[in-house]
């Protein structure tokens, strides 16, 4: 049955780079139609950058399937301020969290997912939005496969001398390596 689809792809992008093909004879031939398509695309990429730039804003996802987890959808690419980002939203949690214990923790990983058309290849961390880890079966989907998107991990702890006040330790990664901590002090409720 898979054969029969990667025929089906193969047979779809050949037609689809023969059509490709085609219409580019056709709009090269008059100069008329040169300016008209590249006009076209100019005003695209203005469209396309613009819409990213100022319309498209970072978000946090939740995981259905697993309450710990946030998946942050567009960040931006300067990491001091996605990690300020990280760190006030990990503060509106913990303000909202009527009872924080050591077993309490937050995780946090970029939003991917992938659009290739591999049958068997990753989906991205996107399917553990709805979907639990699957480590069985033809394709595995582990969040440890996904390292190089984690981008924190919040964990609380018991101060020794007193085990009714809790602290976090936020901790920031970047290609799935530790490089900042912050500690964040817990108000008693």
């Amino acid at each position: 049955m898979e054969i029969l689809v990667i025929i089906y792809l193969f047979l779809f992008l050949g037609v689809g780079i023969f059509l490709l093909y085609k219409i580019l004879k056709w709009v090269v031939t008059k100069k008329v139609r040169v300016l008209g398509a590249l006009s076209i695309l100019l005003i695209a990429i203005i469209s396309i950058a613009i819409y990213q730039l100022f319309i498209v804003k970072m978000e946090f996802i939740q995981s259905e399937i697993y309450s710990d987890l946030y998946l942050v959808k567009k960040p931006t690419e300067n990491k001091n301020a996605l990690n300020k980002s990280i760190k006030n939203f990990v503060n509106q949690k913990l303000a909202e969290t009527k009872n924080i214990d050591t077993n309490y923790s937050l995780r946090f990983y970029e939003y991917t997912k992938n659009w290739n058309l591999l049958v068997f290849g990753d989906y991205g961390t996107a399917y553990f939005i709805e979907n639990e880890e699957d480590l069985g079966g033809f394709s595995v989907e582990d969040l440890n496969m996904y390292q190089k998107e984690k981008l924190a991990i919040l964990q609380i702890y018991s101060y020794k001398k007193d085990s009714t006040q809790h602290y976090g330790i936020l901790e920031y990664y970047e290609k799935g390596y530790p490089v900042k901590t912050d500690t964040l002090t817990l108000q008693k409720k």
